[in-house]
């Protein structure tokens, strides 16, 4: 811990020169607490971390833009943290070996050394959770109730209602033989959202307003089961500022903002279908928050959502309720809905640069008073 050195000055120079301390020009070397273990563990709701540090701390632990509000508790020198992975900076991010995609959570933690300033002795760490894929699994018992259903008529000769949902779905052999099937299917079901920069780069995590991204949704569905985004919002991590995206259609409100995603070709995996969903959209963020979060609505269906011309204005919600009502095989009809949310760090050197020499010029025009 750097010491704060307070001098007082006193006007006689016999005195003067035995004020100062005789180390003033070669002041001590600060002490820095450094973490010595991190322990996490991580669910899709909440990323527990148990840091302990090298020696008693006496300073502040927090992911990183959240000061306040996800801060750590300590026990002398063990800490720990309870964030949830919604807010607080966590970001979500997967890795693919061997055509297997791991997905894990990060979060940024800033150790500051002294409880009330910020110095150059302060540290970042970045912690990674790997979510087990158990835990990542969707857990919805109308959709395990309507692939039971499914598994049924499968069994049973195909009806002409059969064969239209089938057309529907564009899934002409696959079925599911007997419960083992169902529950390995039921198991491998994952859906979770991604933020990227449209162009690789070093920092995947980090974006510039401006700058070319991707909000990415990939999912990993039962056959039979269609699914589509909707109610899309940004927000700081806290709730206190936010902006709605897509409406409760799926529909953007402001395509400048986030323009209305494109749903990419399934890829059948045994008795899954893979699929993402795209959005390419420009970076921007909240002015008080370097942090960007991203939530929106995955809606499920028996085969395939309903579709919305989002650029028609005939398409409202008493015509699409009136078109479920009159399904005679359930296609489109709505099962569940859960949240995906992520987050992404988001940089305005550019316009932080531009205010700094903007406050400079008013400050020096009439003594800084405006002008009109």
């Amino acid at each position: 811990m750097e010491e704060l050195l307070i001098i007082t000055t006193i006007v006689a120079s016999s005195v003067a020169h035995a004020a100062f301390a005789p180390n003033l020009y070669h002041p001590k070397v600060s002490i820095v607490n450094k973490i010595v273990d991190v322990n996490a563990s991580c669910d899709l709701k909440h990323f527990n971390i148990t840091i302990l540090m090298e020696q008693p701390f006496k300073g502040l632990l927090f992911a990183k833009d959240f000061s306040h509000e996800c801060h750590a508790t300590e026990t002398n020198n063990s800490f720990s943290l309870h964030l949830p992975t919604s807010g607080c900076g966590i970001r979500l991010s997967s890795k693919t070996n061997d055509e297997h995609e791991s997905v894990y959570y990060m979060a940024t933690l800033v150790v500051q050394q002294d409880r009330y300033l910020q110095q150059a002795t302060d540290l970042e760490y970045t912690v990674k959770c790997l979510l087990q894929e158990n835990l990542m699994s969707v857990k919805s018992k109308p959709m395990m109730d309507a692939v039971k259903k499914l598994m049924g008529q499968k069994k049973t000769t195909r009806t002409g209602r059969m064969k239209n949902l089938a057309e529907k779905s564009k899934e002409s052999t696959t079925s599911f033989e007997n419960e083992n099937d169902l529950i390995e299917a039921l198991s491998a079901t994952k859906a979770w959202m991604e933020i990227i920069p449209e162009e690789d780069n070093d920092h995947p995590g980090i974006l510039q307003v401006g700058e070319p991204a991707l909000l990415i949704i990939k999912s990993t569905l039962p056959v039979g089961i269609g699914w589509k985004i909707i109610d899309c919002v940004a927000h700081d991590g806290l709730g206190d500022s936010s902006q709605k995206l897509l409406d409760q259609h799926g529909c953007p409100l402001d395509e400048l903002l986030l323009p209305e995603p494109l749903m990419g070709p399934p890829k059948s995996i045994a008795l899954m279908r893979h699929q993402e969903l795209i959005s390419k959209f420009a970076a921007f963020k909240f002015p008080d928050r370097d942090r960007l979060h991203l939530s929106c609505g995955l809606q499920l269906c028996r085969g395939s959502c309903e579709t919305v011309d989002c650029k028609s204005s005939l398409a409202n919600e008493s015509e699409m309720r009136l078109a479920r009502e009159l399904s005679q095989d359930g296609d489109g009809e709505i099962l569940d809905r859960f949240e995906v949310f992520n987050s992404v760090e988001v940089i305005a050197p550019s316009i932080e640069l531009e205010e700094f020499r903007n406050d400079n010029n008013r400050n020096n025009v009439d003594g800084g008073r405006p002008t009109y």
